[in-house]
């Protein structure tokens, strides 16, 4: 009964090392990562479905503008206040998820700009929340979509009288 144990384990031994090929796994490098995830022309930017021109670089600029304008509307249609004068370059990082959900996620150069007009975080944060979902961008060496994100400056501008 021991020699058929031993034969057994011997066999198995065997099988499992034989077979240890089967699960090897690729690595890859960062660089090659890297180059894998740069954009490419092939690629689909972030869309709306109000967007429609043939040319994908026509609908981006339509998709930045869409947004671009409701920043816009939202910081024209109320009247602020600065408590200092200003005049700086915001820039929203917006983040179009992998579903097509537009979120903002940073703002660079904006503590002085809060500080003066602590109201226009909340304006502009409720300007990129009421945006309609979007198509989300696609990459296309692996089709699947992906989270982007865009830059939009705004200057913003203001006197004390």
């Amino acid at each position: 009964m021991t020699r058929l144990s031993l034969s057994f384990a011997f066999v198995v031994t065997i099988f499992f090392t034989a077979s240890c090929d089967s699960f090897s796994t690729q690595t890859y490098t960062p660089q090659q990562i890297k180059k894998a995830a740069e954009w490419a022309k092939t690629d689909q930017y972030p869309n709306f479905d109000s967007c429609d021109a043939s040319d994908p670089e026509d609908n981006f600029v339509c998709f930045k503008n869409t947004i671009a304008g409701a920043v816009e509307n939202a910081l024209y249609e109320n009247s602020f206040i600065a408590n200092q004068e200003i005049d700086e370059e915001l820039v929203l990082e917006i983040l179009i998820d992998e579903n097509g959900a537009i979120s903002l996620a940073d703002v660079e150069n904006g503590s002085y700009v809060y500080a003066a007009v602590p109201e226009l975080s909340a304006v502009i944060e409720n300007a990129i929340a009421g945006l309609p979902s979007a198509t989300p961008a696609q990459k296309s060496n692996v089709e699947v979509a992906v989270k982007s994100t865009i830059k939009l400056p705004i200057r913003v501008s203001a006197s004390v009288q």
